[in-house]
């Protein structure tokens, strides 16, 4: 049964598990018990204010459902002003056989246990008898990306949109430390320190990678990367943790020295900030910039834990939650948000969506890029070295992730956040957080 940690120490656990078993006993049979699924003829999202980037597809889809003349495929949107509260809420529904039927993978719930105890619908059952002629072709899209929802032969999660796993910096930045790597270089945990010697050595002012937050970007990008990190050494599916290793203890010193860097109060940075103006037309608008300030741009894949990991991360996904009798109403907005339309203003938008899942999509989003123009209204072109390294990378993801958000997910945050920070802040020492590190995630992993 999906358990939902509602503490961080992790010498917490059993206690609270049992206190929240018998609250949830109490409230599946308590007159003011909530709603059960069976009750309800439409579905449910929750969200906090609005501030996700699955609200607007649903809005979308609500105005199609009533020009359509089928207003009882809308969807409600119950909006939260905790997320705090949103979360246990959703918890808690969710053991007592109810909940919101459209579960977004920006909400902090610790999705692979979800998974695990298939408390999210197996999305293959409510597709295979689909006999219409807008059915689901699977086919259709990118397998590598779907896998990230792929557990023990079932499908459980709807990625719609995703980003690479890349560094953008300059030619002229990365001179100033005598780094030499062309573009499309696989940049590792292991090589790292290699590679940038003279970087450690003398940060001379620079970030390795942007640091600025404003209201729009609320990214830690350090911390992304350094979370990152920390996931890529355990294995999720098979319960298994490699913090203990001498890989992980040497790669650890150099993480914690970009982190550091990084974290100072630095005006340049050595690459740009992630996640943002990384779709095919946007980044040949980067190039054009790039250009025109007379530097020239360079792509790096990574970091990653091997150079035959070339990998990507979901920026935009849901769940289906396993309590719904609605299935004929959620394979409806299944379809709609893998729909060509959808997928389409994903492709092209401004902000933070790279790539959508369905490859024809993904291949025009390539057209789009190549009839780019610039200010001058001068065609850009993708056939220069970035763009193509750039789309080289994109092509040919091998790995994917399920949070954009990393160091604001369930088990970055609740599980091992408080450890993690102390750490950094120089609280316990290697050995102490390797130890805690590895203990707290046995237990998220196997209880």
């Amino acid at each position: 049964m999906f358990t939902r940690f509602l503490f961080k120490t992790h010498e917490s656990i059993k206690v609270i598990l049992a206190i929240l078993l018998s609250v949830i006993i109490i409230t599946s049979f308590s007159s003011c018990a909530i709603k059960n699924n069976s009750e309800q003829n439409h579905l449910v999202y929750y969200t906090l204010n609005d501030e996700d980037s699955l609200s607007w597809i649903i809005e979308k889809h609500n105005k199609y459902c009533i020009n359509s003349n089928n207003p009882s495929f809308q969807i409600e949107i119950v909006k939260f002003n905790s997320e705090q509260e949103m979360s246990t809420q959703i918890s808690t529904e969710i053991m007592a056989g109810s909940g919101p039927d459209i579960i977004s993978l920006s909400q902090k719930l610790p999705f692979e246990k979800l998974i695990e105890s298939r408390s999210l619908m197996n999305l293959y059952d409510l597709l295979k008898d689909d006999d219409s002629s807008n059915a689901i072709n699977l086919d259709d899209y990118n397998v590598n990306i779907l896998n990230v929802g792929v557990y023990d032969n079932g499908l459980y999660i709807v990625p719609l949109f995703y980003g690479v796993d890349v560094l953008v910096s300059t030619e002229e930045r990365l001179k100033n430390f005598d780094i030499k790597e062309n573009n499309g270089f696989s940049l590792t945990y292991s090589n790292f320190s290699d590679v940038f010697e003279n970087y450690f050595l003398n940060d001379e002012g620079y970030s390795f990678v942007s640091n600025e937050l404003s209201d729009f970007l609320w990214f830690d990008y350090p911390m992304q990367l350094f979370c990152r990190f920390l996931n890529s050494y355990v294995d999720f599916e098979n319960k298994a943790v490699y913090f203990d290793t001498d890989e992980f203890k040497d790669n650890l010193d150099v993480m914690m020295q970009m982190l550091t860097i990084s974290q100072k109060n630095n005006t340049n940075e050595l690459f740009d900030g992630l996640y943002i103006n990384r779709s095919f037309p946007l980044m040949a608008g980067n190039y054009s910039y790039y250009q025109s300030i007379n530097e020239t741009p360079v792509a790096f894949r990574g970091l990653t834990k091997s150079k035959d990991v070339n990998s990507a991360h979901i920026q935009v996904g849901y769940a289906i939650n396993n309590n719904t009798q609605l299935k004929e109403q959620a394979l409806a907005f299944i379809k709609y948000t893998l729909s060509d339309e959808i997928q389409e203003i994903g492709a092209t938008a401004s902000g933070s969506l790279s790539f959508p899942v369905n490859m024809s999509v993904y291949d025009n989003a390539k057209l789009v890029a190549g009839s780019r123009t610039d200010d001058n209204n001068k065609i850009i072109g993708i056939d220069n070295d970035f763009m193509k390294a750039y789309i080289d990378i994109a092509d040919n993801v091998n790995a994917c992730t399920l949070y954009q958000d990393v160091s604001h997910s369930y088990y970055n945050d609740n599980v091992i956040g408080d450890i993690v920070d102390n750490y950094i802040n120089k609280g316990i020492s290697k050995d102490k957080f390797i130890r805690q590190l590895s203990a707290a995630t046995e237990i998220y992993l196997t209880e």
